[in-house]
């Protein structure tokens, strides 16, 4: 993996919805165009532009189904010792990959 490891843990929020997710990240990421999260059924990726930024294991389940129904996830920066964000602080496209 290139790149820094960002942060080494994240969260997700269930909406009522069947689809609905955002992820909570641990960190502010770095600034970026774009932003990706590559899902497997084994592990998560996140990239800001072409630099991987954090690669975490996670079961799948029920995350996976929700992220892979989606073409764009919200993301919230909540760093330690900060306030959580009113809102989605980042819009990242989805990825989805076969578990090698």
């Amino acid at each position: 993996m290139q790149g820094c490891k960002v942060f080494s843990r994240c969260d997700f929020l269930l909406g009522k919805d069947d689809d609905a997710v955002i992820i909570v990240v641990p960190a502010h990421l770095p600034d970026a165009e774009t932003y990706t999260v590559s899902i497997s059924d084994r592990d998560i990726k996140f990239r800001a532009g072409y630099d991987f930024i954090a690669e975490l294991p996670y079961k799948g389940g029920e995350v996976y189904k929700r992220i892979a129904n989606n073409v764009q996830i919200g993301l919230v920066e909540y760093p330690p010792g900060g306030d959580f964000p009113a809102c989605i602080t980042k819009v990242a496209y989805v990825e989805v990959r076969k578990a090698g």
